[in-house]
């Protein structure tokens, strides 16, 4: 029989590996089953182009973050969706919620989801770059209620790198080797490393994000690269859907022989990975406003490849 502060120590270190391995795992779609719910509330925010707009959006945001008639589900994606639009006055309703809400399995998801909205709000309220690092740093070591925050940690781990701040990978290394000590947590630190070395070590950000697609990733799920391609589409210039372009038609060669059939064996381990970057960057020309026949004009033939997972 357990003693109570054996059972207390085991229930919180079961619920950091659940939060940890929750946080580690990017994916490129929402599971099927919640996705109806993830288009509902990007139906909603999808015009924030003037103040009035996003004000109503964020009041409907809070609303069904609020409502304990919605889906859980419905409720998280709202939330996220509030820390992605930086909603400052749903900032303290946010911290209340994740605080507020029990350790249940059908809460749980919802509680870290509101502390980690809570906290991107905090980061992006500051305008000194100096401010929002500081806290961020902070964040490297935040618990919610005595358990460690792993999502609020890892976000705060990779927006450190992202934008090479060279003097935060001590914390980063401290608070990823007491969070995760196994051959995963040596993987994120060396992620973390490398991006801020291609960021420090570049004329430019584009620069920097062109080595990082030409490199041969060493992270298990290609988390580099899948890093770079986003944070081209973040820059959204004519210099970087260029960039994507020849990564896509290298995607195409690499993966297909000469008369179009997709090789088997892959190449390399990481084929399985190589539809789906492709499709990805098939959907971030075409939402930089590209037309299937102008994608066409540069080599790409989305009709023809990575049409189906290997």
């Amino acid at each position: 029989m357990l003693r109570q502060k054996e059972r207390t120590w085991l229930e919180s270190a079961i619920t950091s590996l659940i939060v940890i391995m929750a946080a580690q795992v990017v994916v490129s779609a929402r599971p099927m089953p919640h996705y109806g719910y993830y288009m509902r509330i990007r139906e909603i925010a999808k015009d924030t182009s003037t103040p009035e707009k996003k004000s109503g959006v964020v009041s409907e945001l809070i609303r069904i973050a609020r409502s304990d008639v919605e889906n859980v589900h419905l409720r998280q994606f709202a939330v996220e969706e509030l820390g992605e639009l930086g909603a400052v006055e749903a900032k303290e309703y946010l911290k209340g919620l994740a605080e507020g809400l029990e350790w249940s399995d059908t809460a749980r998801q919802l509680k870290w989801a509101a502390f980690l909205a809570y906290w991107r709000i905090q980061v992006a309220e500051p305008s000194q770059k100096e401010q929002q690092e500081t806290l961020l740093s902070q964040a490297l070591h935040e618990k919610l209620q005595g358990i460690i925050a792993s999502n609020v940690q890892i976000w705060a781990a990779n927006e450190l790198s992202s934008r090479g701040a060279k003097d935060a990978l001590p914390e980063i290394i401290r608070s990823t080797q007491f969070r995760d000590s196994t051959k995963r947590g040596e993987e994120f630190i060396l992620l973390c490393r490398t991006k801020i070395e291609l960021l420090t070590t570049s004329a430019s950000r584009i620069e920097a994000l062109t080595r990082a697609t030409a490199m041969n990733d060493f992270t298990e799920r290609q988390q580099l690269r899948r890093w770079a391609i986003d944070e081209l589409a973040k820059l959204g210039s004519d210099e970087s859907r260029s960039t994507l372009i020849r990564h896509a038609v290298m995607l195409q060669t690499r993966y297909y022989d000469a008369r179009g059939k997709r090789l088997q064996p892959p190449p390399d381990r990481f084929g399985g990975y190589a539809g789906e970057f492709y499709r990805r960057i098939i959907g971030i020309l075409e939402d930089s406003g590209m037309s299937r026949s102008a994608i066409a004009q540069t080599g790409l033939q989305p009709d023809r490849f990575f049409t189906v997972s290997p």
